[in-house]
């Protein structure tokens, strides 16, 4: 399919029927809302995002008194009067919502207003236990889109463009295989590519198929990415026709040694987007090249940091969320915010996403470190792949699946950098040949069953 012919024929006729249908109306002007919208405030100063933004949250806020059970009885509770003009630091005092609230709050946290027929369920992937249910309505589905197609947009990815998904797209109930689905991503000039199922033979075969379709744009699981353009390297396979423009990572964080081979490999920037199936795509890096910041969508959601800390639990508020307010949501993440960043105010960019909050080693003394931290430790070594498993008495397993040349030498060297590391706790240093992931597929690098008391 040419990008031609995508753009001039298939996406107008793809418009114009979402416009006719009833069904697919609301969730289309929404859409359309959200694209006129952003483009229209992208030069927006700093003081009018803040105005807009409390304006809009002051919105969210009574809305969501008005309409939801959970939120009438909690604002009571705590004696908030959401109908007044409430400052940034008057928010900041609203209590933070775990997703265990929601998974007890269940229909008292879904609007009223919204019929039935017109609420849309979607979930986490369950990696660090059991999966969150959020439900979106029409304005929600709406703004979430024109999100994901605005940021790709800043990238240089236009409508049309020719976009590869490496993912694992059989996971997700709404790209589901069939004529319909397959006619879509047709007409959308979208191709999927199975990122779990991975072999010498698959990396082969996507990098001749590669070759042949020219994508414009790579969307990648992180390490599935990262595992490709190791095959390629080791194997002499130089891309000359792949991708046209850039890649896109999620669903895990990308370690810094896979974008040094990705971008050795390919010679194109890749982009680091940050986001989660319960609120949304929240930021992307904009400009890896020039910093790896990540410019937040701040007219999608409100993203604060939680605590005054130098990392800090983030925290969102979505915009958008009609069907089911998430106010000063926990969304799981902890991540390094601008220095002048304030707790209840809007951030505008991110400097990093360390990681998830429960990816930590802990130590007796009731002090953690981060488990972003530890792939610096084994980035120059022989291996292909870990997992630190930290067990209840906070000894720690280190599970490796070791590169072709690996030795004995290589086993010392890395127990004596990780034991440096990790003073004072028991270290050992497994060999094996697959890394278990989570329910999502995801990988995550540390997993602690260490019990503590919350540090909440």
């Amino acid at each position: 399919m040419s990008r031609f012919l995508t753009k001039n024929l298939f996406v107008p006729l793809s418009r114009a029927r979402r416009r006719r249908r009833e069904a697919m109306r609301p969730t289309f002007e929404h859409y359309e809302a959200g694209m006129k919208f952003r483009q229209a405030a992208i030069n927006w100063s700093e003081t009018q995002k803040r105005e807009w933004i409390l304006e809009k949250l002051r919105f969210v806020v009574r809305r969501a008194a008005l309409e939801t059970d959970y939120y009438r009885d909690l604002f009571q509770a705590i004696d908030f009067n959401p109908q007044t003009d409430f400052s940034f630091d008057d928010f900041a005092k609203l209590p933070v919502l775990e997703r265990e609230d929601i998974s007890a709050a269940r229909e008292k946290l879904v609007s009223r207003h919204i019929p039935k027929e017109q609420l849309e369920k979607d979930a986490t992937g369950g990696s660090t236990g059991t999966p969150t249910e959020i439900w979106l309505g029409a304005e929600e589905r709406g703004w979430k889109e024109s999100g994901a197609a605005f940021s790709m947009e800043r990238i240089g990815v236009p409508t049309g463009a020719k976009i590869a998904y490496f993912w694992g797209h059989h996971l997700d109930p709404h790209t589901a295989d069939n004529w319909r689905m397959r006619l879509k991503n047709f007409a959308e000039n979208i191709r999927y590519f199975d990122c779990f199922r991975l072999s010498p033979e698959v990396f082969r075969k996507y990098h001749q198929e590669f070759e042949r379709w020219s994508p414009d744009c790579i969307v990648a699981y992180a390490t599935a990415l990262g595992h490709f353009a190791e095959f390629l390297k080791e194997n002499n396979l130089r891309p000359k026709n792949y991708p046209r423009t850039c890649f896109v990572t999620g669903a895990e964080k990308l370690s810094g040694e896979h974008r040094r081979i990705i971008e050795e490999v390919f010679g194109k920037p890749v982009h680091e987007r940050y986001g989660g199936r319960d609120f949304g795509g929240a930021a992307i890096q904009t400009n890896p090249s020039k910093n790896l910041d990540y410019e937040i969508d701040w007219a999608w959601a409100l993203i604060e940091p939680e605590t005054e800390a130098e990392t800090s639990p983030i925290l969102v508020t979505k915009l958008h969320a009609d069907a089911m307010p998430l106010i000063r949501y926990r969304v799981g993440d902890v991540g390094k915010f601008p220095e002048n960043a304030e707790i209840g105010h809007p951030a505008f960019r991110l400097c990093e996403v360390v990681g998830r909050e429960l990816d930590r080693i802990w130590l007796p003394d009731g002090k953690w470190i981060m488990g972003a931290e530890l792939p610096h430790l084994l980035k120059s070594l022989a291996v292909r792949e870990f997992m630190f498993v930290q067990n209840e008495d906070y000894s720690v397993e280190l599970q490796i699946i070791p590169k072709d040349d690996f030795n004995e030498t290589h086993r010392r060297e890395i127990l004596r950098t990780v034991r440096a590391n990790l003073k004072n706790l028991p270290i050992n240093v497994e060999l094996v040949e697959a890394i278990p992931r989570t329910k999502a597929n995801k990988w995550r690098p540390v997993m602690s069953k260490v019990k503590v008391k919350s540090e909440k």
